[in-house]
């Protein structure tokens, strides 16, 4: 039997690190194993990863999988999303250089860092008012992304970014203000009650990355 939790907003971020630690392991496992044939798919790839990454953020926003479960099934989940992620970062990297998705990475964390920061400080809850903006918005981008795979110009890539990066970044409020709630509320108790936690800010953490690297690479190219 899990231990019950002590500190659960910290232990939250310590999972989270360890899961994006997992997505990287992935990545590097996928460059390693992965033949280079994959990465020339990328381009392709990329909309089916957003759309994946999208249906999953709109079964956990709406409880379609279950919210406790093992940690372990999070750095799974994590670890698969890495190698997967493999040829689109490796496209991004071509494309952009590494110095410019280092920083685009960087600038995701501080970004997510400051929004985090920013729903700690406001009472438990206080965000949960825009799940009903952010979820329709989810919805649109599921379609938009859907058309994307048959309309691939820039002005509507663009356009697809930014409405993504709009509805993570305010996600990010969200699911904090809800880790908040939950823990006012009595509902963290152990380990497994934090994983749909990690699982959802996780998931909002790689959609503004992955959004991010795409408009910033809609300007360059």
């Amino acid at each position: 039997m899990d231990k019950k939790i002590v500190n659960p907003i910290s232990d939250v971020f310590k999972y989270l690190a360890i899961s994006v630690l997992f997505m990287f392991i992935g990545f590097i496992l996928g460059q390693m194993f992965l033949p280079e044939s994959v990465a020339y798919l990328a381009n392709f790839l990329i909309i089916f990863l957003l759309l994946f990454l999208v249906i999953m953020a709109i079964f956990s926003k709406k409880n379609a999988i279950p919210t406790r479960f093992s940690m372990n099934f999070v750095y799974i989940f994590t670890f698969i999303d890495g190698i997967a992620m493999y040829p689109i970062l490796q496209m991004y990297i071509g494309d952009l250089g590494s110095i410019i998705v280092i920083n685009i990475l960087i600038g995701v964390i501080v970004m997510f860092a400051a929004l985090s920061f920013i729903s700690l400080k406001k009472e438990a809850g206080h965000y949960l008012g825009l799940g009903k903006i952010l979820f329709p918005g989810l919805l649109a981008l599921l379609v938009l992304l859907i058309f994307n795979i048959f309309f691939n110009f820039k002005i509507f890539n663009i356009f697809v970014s930014i409405l993504g990066i709009s509805i993570f970044a305010g996600y990010i409020l969200y699911d904090i203000s809800l880790l908040k709630y939950d823990i006012e509320q009595g509902n963290i108790v152990d380990k497994d009650d934090l994983s749909i936690h990690v699982l959802n800010l996780y998931l909002d953490f790689v959609n503004l990355l992955l959004d991010l690297l795409r408009l910033v690479r809609e300007f360059v190219k």
